[in-house]
């Protein structure tokens, strides 16, 4: 790694004013907009400016705890914010590498590289936008990150120009067009992580990239080649991210399918190993409804991981479509959410009140050809409550209601 690159020149200076950072504190839970309206009444302060960085904090307010606990961290163009990295995911990528030498090849806000950083000797991060670049400097500054070097350059034309190594390489790449919501293939993004494979894997034996949980796992697989592992993470009841870890010995069809539901402290809770040729040969039983219900985690359905879940952890399925899981016994640490089987019924709003014994209910439909409001409103079904119903398909083709509620330790 290059050491003797000097730092950015920045125009935050020394950041926030005594004044501006009282203005922030005073103002931490206002309505951004009204501020807005009532910028004629603060003299003293660009409004403007001090409203984009207290939005900024109230959105990252559980995302990012300990940058926001830092009162003089400088938020980069909202856009940053919102693609970066949580705290939780990023810590949790942190306990995937370790070495001597990082590159992280798409910045952004910085996060992930913060955390990562931890685990090298040094890192070098590089940044297209100068505005994001100068944030991250003056950020990294403020938690006196001395081991992280900031380029504002194109990472891929430096590491070929300059021949750089490192023992691993990151990269969050991002589209290059405006359609953002739907990530169709990583050659769309920049940087064009399938078209430099060969150049990133001669600088760094081990890659790490992060992509949306919307790209398609085997259609990425194969325009990477070199995949080892996918990571599905699962964070906050949402699949947040995949993760592919690529080494230059893997080969595509030994690939690990790896789901992760984490904690806010990027800790693991519950986890699941397979490979794509185990899901195709495991051998599911089905039962009617038993003592526990299992409602697996997103991440675990965008892992395709439909029968290993159940053979894993000695699990039964409801039907072949149904996508949830039974057993007599409690299942410690099932990646998802667990319930207590009251009992079960025809999907008849009387039958259904005389098995719960109210008429409120939280309502999920799990292979069932109905829409949740239709079935309210049929079966005059209030929302909300202790109960938990699922209105899905047993093996035997039967639709039935299964009553829940979720365990006492829980």
């Amino acid at each position: 790694m290059n050491s003797e690159i000097p730092p950015l020149s920045t125009h935050l200076n020394n950041g926030l004013t005594e004044t501006e950072l009282a203005f922030i504190e005073v103002h931490q839970h206002d309505d951004i907009t009204q501020l807005l309206l009532s910028a004629a009444r603060f003299k003293n302060v660009d409004v403007k400016k001090l409203a984009g960085q207290i939005h900024a904090r109230q959105k990252a307010t559980k995302k990012l705890p300990e940058w926001v606990a830092e009162p003089k961290i400088w938020f980069p163009p909202a856009l940053s914010v919102e693609q970066s990295s949580s705290e939780a995911t990023a810590r949790f990528k942190a306990s995937l590498v370790s070495g001597k030498s990082l590159i992280d090849t798409t910045g952004g806000m910085g996060i992930d590289v913060f955390y990562m950083s931890r685990k090298f000797e040094s890192a070098m991060y590089f940044e297209l936008q100068k505005e994001v670049a100068d944030a991250a400097v003056f950020n990294f500054g403020l938690f006196n990150c001395k081991n992280i070097t900031v380029r504002n350059t194109d990472s891929v034309g430096a590491i070929a120009s300059e021949k750089l190594k490192a023992d691993w390489i990151f990269s969050d790449p991002a589209r290059r067009d405006s359609n953002k919501d739907k990530v169709v293939k990583l050659s769309d993004c920049a940087p064009d992580i399938p078209a430099h494979l060969d150049l990133l894997l001669e600088a760094a034996p081990d890659i790490l990239i992060k992509t949306s949980p919307l790209l398609d796992i085997d259609l990425a697989v194969k325009e990477l080649k070199y995949v080892k592992a996918v990571y599905i993470i699962g964070y906050d009841q949402e699949c947040k991210e995949l993760l592919f870890h690529l080494r230059r010995e893997a080969v595509e069809v030994d690939f690990e399918l790896k789901p992760r539901v984490l904690n806010h402290n990027g800790d693991v809770t519950s986890s699941l190993d397979f490979t794509k040729s185990e899901e195709q040969n495991a051998l599911v039983t089905y039962s009617n409804p038993l003592g526990y219900l299992y409602e697996p985690h997103a991440a675990v359905l965008k892992s395709g991981a439909f029968k290993t879940v159940a053979t894993k952890l000695e699990a039964y399925k409801l039907a072949p479509s149904s996508h949830l899981y039974t057993s007599e016994n409690s299942i410690e640490h099932f990646p998802g959410r667990t319930f207590e089987v009251i009992g079960y019924c025809k999907p008849d709003g009387g039958d259904i009140r005389k098995l719960i014994g109210q008429d409120k209910a939280n309502l999920t439909i799990r292979n069932f050809p109905a829409k949740i409001q239709d079935l309210r409103k049929k079966w005059r079904l209030n929302e909300g409550g202790d109960i938990y119903l699922f209105a899905t398909t047993l093996s035997d083709n039967k639709k039935v209601v299964v009553a829940c509620r979720k365990p006492a330790t829980l």
